[in-house]
This record gives structure tokens, C-alpha cells and sequence, in this order.
């Protein structure tokens, strides 16, 4: 059976294919994670089809960082704070 989205719970901690420790699980959404870099300003945006599976407790991925995009999570929360964009509805 395939891991669910839904079922991997925050705080996780995520690895890339060549073993480098991204960060841990902010949020999980069906199509994609966001990943919390501690210490950084950006989070990882991580589509689900890069998940591999859980390995001893963490989160193992098909993709290095390099891969992966960096997205402004102070940003983000501005965003849903004001409501939708010109183009949502």
C-alpha cells in the first residue's frame, strides 16, 4: 500500500536521495509537502511523487534539494491572511 499524503504527520524528518537531512514536514497536502528548512526563511515545496517511503522514522525522497523548489513561507501565511489572489477565486 502507498504512503498517503495525509498520513505523514509534521514534524517528520525528511532525507534526499544522496542522504542530506532537508528539513522536517511543515504541512502535508495531496499533491505536495512543504518542507521546513530550520533555520532558513524558504520552505520545500516536495511533490508526492518524489516520496520513496518511510525508513526508520524518516521521510526518504527520489530527489536531492537541488530538485526541489524553495517557496516563502512568510509569504504564504500573508497570503491566506488576506484572502485569495486576483486570479483565485
Amino acid at each position: 500500500m502507498a504512503l498517503e499524503p495525509q498520513d505523514i504527520p509534521a514534524g517528520t524528518p525528511v532525507v534526499g536521495l544522496n542522504g542530506e537531512m532537508l528539513g522536517k514536514v511543515r504541512e502535508a497536502y495531496s499533491h505536495y509537502l512543504l518542507i521546513d528548512q530550520e533555520g532558513q526563511h524558504d520552505d520545500l515545496d516536495v511533490p508526492t511523487h518524489a516520496i520513496v517511503g518511510l525508513v526508520d522514522g524518516k521521510l526518504q525522497l527520489s530527489v536531492n534539494r537541488t530538485a526541489l523548489t524553495e517557496v516563502d513561507h512568510e509569504e504564504t501565511v500573508h497570503r491566506q491572511d488576506h484572502g485569495p489572489g486576483p486570479f483565485e477565486e
